[in-house]
């Protein structure tokens, strides 16, 4: 389930979660992600987490 976060590491991946649920709890923006490499990965978190939500109601 997380093909999208594929070649990051596992310091990466877990600083991509913690971006995203900080940005969807509105507390951040994506344009407060360092490094700005992660930035593309943080919204790919974001829509994959919307995409669930969609198709489980």
């Amino acid at each position: 389930m997380e093909k999208h976060l594929e070649g990051l590491t596992l310091l990466q991946k877990r600083l991509v979660k913690a971006y995203a649920t900080s940005i969807m709890g509105e507390v951040r923006t994506v344009k407060d992600v360092k490094p700005e490499a992660l930035q593309r990965y943080v919204e790919l978190e974001i829509a994959e987490r919307e995409i669930t939500a969609l198709t489980n109601e």
